[in-house]
């Protein structure tokens, strides 16, 4: 090949001048002799590395590793009202610990305020004094297993979450009645991008200034629906972060008009849509509604059942929800929870054939909204910051019999709860009354997965999911093969 190349070389020289062309059509000649026996032989390596043929060279994508977290970031939204205490956050069991750095937006500030250090290690709590927007964000030790939360007395408690690119809620309001604010908080010093989605009872609605929503580094945008855009009836949202990370938050406000003080709760996100949701936390003698989206193109069915202290069942008499596709519908919690199905019940279960996302709203002197709760590894610690108050652990979706060990201790550090046992069984769910000074709940299960919820009980309603609290990261790795 690189003979023939020179001899190129030399015919474009030699063309320039008299009685050279018998030449310069000889050396074409040869050139294309070289090709023709030299590209065969380069096109069959090239297949053969491409078949595999040479292992050395051949990689393939291997599953990603998991190490431990080197960077973590929590947001605690601004409280909604007085009593809902300090930001109060700690880890889970066996995590060193370290300083983390901390950002306030105070009050209705959207801007993230200057960094400090706090220390936070397992098994206490570390105050952060303020009623706005807090980030926390930890890096090398100081990352895994970061948890956070209010401790106040409060009716409406908010979860402490990291950032999510992609999250599903329904039940979400538009109109005076029912209005939802969402609140959008970026933990990096780079803009992030969002997209939002919303869908209605008649479908897909367009609403051009929930596109391409920029949040600027370190800062908190609030996005009210009802003055954006106005209308009627119970929504549904797909939230997607297309650049950078965000920490999403929706506050609902449930006003009377004039009958009645208005009550704010906080719904929880959804990660994704599923065949089989379970909504924990649902007090028996409420009234309300069970929200159901349908993301897909074709209708679903729904089936709805309670969750008892002695069994799951559908109540008798109650018939499948026909959920057409993007779209969203409500069935009344009273059709749930008759006087015979709600005795005994801890919460409700959806099943249906298609994906789909749920909560429940329960109004009465209280606002209560309540998502699927998310399913705990046996033998994976998970620790929450819970309000003040009288309140009850309720756990369900056991695959198996198996034991769950409960702790819970005060602010001061004080164990009020050692360990307590509560043996748990498939097809039932379990409640257990948390003393009412506990504000950090560590909860264990052995020999099955479960899933669990701190209900808010006395004069309160609303329910804060156990998270399994991030502790390492899937690394991608590329290896030969």
């Amino acid at each position: 090949m690189s003979d023939g190349q020179q001899g190129r070389r030399a015919d474009r020289a030699g063309a320039t001048g008299p009685g050279r062309r018998g030449i310069v059509q000889r050396r074409k000649v040869d050139a294309l002799l070289v090709l023709a026996l030299v590209l065969p032989i380069v096109v069959a390596g090239a297949l053969a590395v491409t078949r595999g043929d040479d292992p050395a060279t051949t990689y393939a994508a291997a599953p990603p590793s998991p190490a431990r977290l080197t960077d973590a970031s929590l947001v605690c939204a601004a409280a909604s009202s007085s009593t809902a205490g300090d930001v109060m956050l700690s880890r889970v069991p066996g995590m060193r610990g370290g300083d983390v750095t901390v950002r306030v937006a105070e009050g209705e500030a959207v801007d993230l305020g200057g960094p400090r250090n706090l220390e936070v290690r397992t098994g206490e709590l570390a105050s952060v004094a303020s009623d706005g927007d807090v980030l926390a964000t930890g890096t090398a030790a100081a990352a895994p297993g970061l948890v956070g939360g209010r401790t106040g007395p409060a009716r409406a408690a908010a979860e402490c979450r990291a950032p999510t690119f992609d999250e599903w809620y329904v039940g979400i309001g538009a109109a005076a009645k029912q209005s939802s604010t969402i609140e959008l908080a970026n933990p990096d010093e780079g803009p992030a991008v969002v997209e939002i989605a919303l869908h209605g009872r008649p479908g897909p609605l367009i609403e051009q200034e929930l596109h391409g929503i920029r949040v600027a580094g370190h800062q908190v945008m609030r996005l009210d629906l009802s003055q954006l855009t106005p209308r009627r009836g119970t929504l549904a949202a797909h939230l997607t972060v297309v650049r950078g990370r965000v920490v999403s938050t929706v506050r609902h406000t449930y006003d009377p008009l004039g009958r009645g003080t208005p009550r704010i709760d906080f719904l929880p996100a959804q990660a994704a849509p599923a065949t089989e949701n379970l909504l924990l936390g649902v007090p028996s003698d409420g009234d309300g509604v069970v929200n159901l989206f349908n993301p897909g193109d074709d209708e679903a069915r729904a089936t709805v059942r309670v969750v008892s202290d002695s069994a799951i069942f559908t109540p008798a008499g109650l018939d499948e929800v026909v959920v057409p596709g993007g779209t969203v519908r409500q069935l009344p919690l009273s059709q749930v929870l008759t006087r015979e199905a709600a005795d005994g019940a801890l919460g409700l279960q959806v099943v249906a054939a298609q994906p789909l996302v749920a909560s429940v709203r329960v109004v009465g002197d209280d606002l209560g909204l309540i998502a699927p709760s998310t399913a705990i590894a046996d033998d994976q610690p998970v620790t929450a910051v819970v309000p003040e108050g009288p309140k009850s652990l309720v756990l369900a979706g056991a695959e198996r019999a198996g034991v769950v060990r409960v702790t819970a201790t005060d602010a001061r550090g004080e164990v009020l709860m050692d360990e307590q046992r509560v043996e748990v069984g498939a097809d039932r769910g379990h409640s257990l009354e948390l003393p009412d000074d506990a504000v950090l709940v560590t909860v264990r299960s052995t020999n099955t997965t479960i899933a669990g919820t701190v209900m808010l009980t006395g004069d309160r309603i609303g329910a804060l999911r156990l998270w399994p609290a991030d502790i390492d990261a899937d690394v991608p790795v590329v290896r030969p093969e």
